[in-house]
């Protein structure tokens, strides 16, 4: 088997996957429905002010992924594994716990955040979700509404805090000894043995 490790590259263009197939949309025509924390493009991330780059009554959804410090992700599984050859493989398999935040914005912010919450159950995006490693933790909260004040104006939002752990495994070649030169010398000998130990 070979290493199972995913950058957060990886891991946000996984869960936009899965939250276009909640929506039912596209994901190559949709990158402005369904975007990152710093934009989508580089004149958002270095624009002169930091106000949104939609408007109030279009609907948008932020994915942040974030890692979480949990004893579970502390806890490894390590062994050597002899393939044949001389060298072993080290294989170390763990946990990665993470907290997938959805920031949803717009006139139907609840409902897309409701719509996240459940359509993780579907069976279509937890196969999705399996095969990336990827697995819901089932005790998600509710949606919780937390409106900006952006210019003097409410803009309606609504988030979606969801748990998943992730399965991690990674492989170090371990090189072995090959030989070994040992002298022995006996006490008032004054010789020396010379051995030479290989496997």
């Amino acid at each position: 088997m070979a290493e199972i490790v995913k950058t957060i590259t990886e891991i946000e263009d996984l869960f936009r996957e899965v939250v276009c197939m909640i929506f039912g949309i596209t994901p190559d025509e949709n990158h402005k429905r369904i975007r990152f924390p710093w934009g989508s493009a580089l004149d958002t991330l270095w624009g002169p002010t930091s106000v949104p780059d939609w408007q109030r009554n279009e609907d948008v959804c932020f994915i942040y992924a974030l890692p979480m410090d949990d004893t579970y992700n502390r806890q490894r599984d390590r062994r050597n594994v002899d393939r044949g050859g001389r060298d072993l493989v080290a294989i170390d398999e763990h946990t990665d716990v993470h907290n997938m935040l959805f920031v949803n914005y717009g006139p139907n912010a609840y409902g897309y955040a409701r719509k996240i919450r459940d359509g993780l159950f579907l069976d279509d995006v937890r196969r999705l979700l399996r095969r990336n490693h990827f697995y819901l933790v089932p005790n998600i909260p509710a949606p919780r509404r937390a409106p900006e004040l952006v210019n003097g104006e409410w803009w309606n939002r609504v988030d979606v805090n969801v748990p998943f752990n992730q399965f991690v495994r990674l492989e170090s070649v371990m090189t072995t000894i090959e030989k070994v030169d040992v002298r022995i010398a006996a006490a008032g000998d004054g010789g020396e043995r010379h051995l030479i130990v290989e496997p």
